[in-house]
């Protein structure tokens, strides 16, 4: 449920609808396709039959989704900048239509399309201004994809508000979220989890993650620097059972290496010797910038002749090796060249939640990095109906075509909850 403008609008959320509808018995109900169309907002009262039946269920989670107010011009001011079509009323309830508000005719004037957009082409979104400079998003979108429209429509606002998701731009939650917990984040090793920042999702009563434990970059680097530990994880572990790694830090990495080996023994999800070592390793690298990945971030944009932290336009260019290249590019190339396991995906996911915080709160221009996943790739594949690129470059190029003041992480990560949450299955 979200409510804004005088009206309150209702997706997945059918005992908050029901309730709207006994809190407001004189209230108005638009009921439209989860992405809206003009030929579909129809107008009922709260109390109409067709909208309010208790005993129903799947009022708001399926394909269908209802925005509510006891204030006609706020619905119809809703519906069109949604869509830019009018109010239909309903048949059975005859809810009140004032004037200019009719119902339309049966032979419709036929729109005057521009010659300069295409016919067909989609609307840009009207994003109202954000209270005190924070930007905000617009509850629906027209891609040409209903998938990702409804995706959309289900958790872009909600994405802005969640701090599992959005990092904020200050030493703990850079180097605790985007390092340790995002750095590693693959192949079943679930860092989040691991690290302390995401609750544990499965049953596992014994397992107690690293920030509980008092673990954080400086305990981990300093095992890097126990001589024992560094050459077992750097001779060849292939073949191995990850107790022989987890063994060595036992044996020879104190409190903090017993306490390690803990966490990994009752970890229930998948742990290799990979993931020891590059927490291991790349908390080692930070030490000249204070165990801090701001710092690091920091040095890395300084060097890269960006004065002003952080930067407030990471596609403008820099020069690397002779390239002029967008920062964000830049810095993605320094984290995989820094950092071990870390690859392409991985140097974007560890920098565009920061990104898509420091949007959020007005400090940067919009961004092209986001994460491309699995789920992403699939659900591209699945539902992009040959329109929607399957590369990165070109996702994003698609993206910032239709919609040029939203990041595609906003788009991307609405995929990932879609497939995650079963809202659609690209497999």
């Amino acid at each position: 449920m979200s409510a804004q403008n005088g009206y309150e609008q209702f997706i997945n959320d059918d005992e908050g609808y029901l309730r709207w509808l006994g809190e407001h018995p004189h209230g108005l109900v638009v009921n439209s396709h989860r992405a809206p169309t003009s030929s579909y907002l129809i107008l009922h009262r709260a109390s109409c039959e067709h909208i309010n039946i208790p005993e129903r269920t799947n009022w708001t989670t399926t394909g269908y989704i209802k925005t509510c107010s006891t204030d006609l011009a706020a619905l119809a001011e809703w519906g069109g900048r949604a869509t830019g079509g009018a109010l239909i009323p309903c048949g059975a309830c005859k809810p009140p239509m004032t004037p200019g508000l009719e119902p339309p005719s049966r032979h419709p004037a036929v729109a005057v399309t521009p010659a300069s957009a295409p016919i067909g082409a989609p609307k840009p979104p009207i994003v109202p201004p954000p209270p005190e400079g924070r930007r905000s998003l617009p509850p629906e979108i027209s891609t040409g994809c209903p998938e990702l429209d409804r995706a959309w429509a289900s958790y872009a606002t909600m994405i802005l508000d969640r701090s599992q998701i959005l990092i904020s731009d200050t030493d703990d939650d850079l180097t605790w979220h985007a390092f340790l917990a995002h750095s590693l984040d693959m192949q079943g090793f679930r860092a989040a989890e691991f690290a302390g920042i995401d609750p544990l999702t499965r049953v596992a009563p014994e397992f107690v993650p690293l920030k509980a434990r008092g673990i954080g970059v400086p305990e981990l680097a300093s095992l890097w620097d126990v001589p024992d530990i560094r050459q077992h994880l750097l001779s060849g572990v292939g073949g191995l059972p990850l107790e022989a790694t987890l063994g060595v830090l036992r044996d020879h990495g104190g409190a903090v290496g017993s306490s390690l080996a803990e966490a990994f023994d009752h970890f229930p999800w998948r742990k290799f010797h990979w993931s020891a070592r590059a927490l291991l390793q790349n908390s080692s690298a930070l030490k000249p910038f204070d165990h801090s990945f701001r710092r690091w971030l920091a040095h890395e944009c300084d060097d890269l002749g960006v004065s002003q932290f952080p930067p407030g336009d990471f596609r403008r260019g820099v020069t690397q090796a002779g390239a002029v290249l967008p920062l964000e590019r830049a810095l993605r190339m320094r984290l995989e060249r820094t950092f071990y396991m870390v690859g392409p995906a991985m140097s974007a996911y560890m920098l565009c939640d920061w990104q898509l915080w420091l949007w959020r709160e007005g400090r940067t221009a919009v961004f092209a990095n986001f994460k491309l996943d699995s789920f992403h790739e699939a659900f591209v594949k699945k539902f992009g109906r040959g329109v929607i690129p399957a590369d990165e470059a070109g996702f994003a190029r698609w993206w910032l075509g239709l919609f040029p003041e939203l990041p595609p992480r906003l788009a991307n990560e609405c995929i990932w909850l879609a497939v995650e949450g079963k809202q659609v299955n690209p497999w």
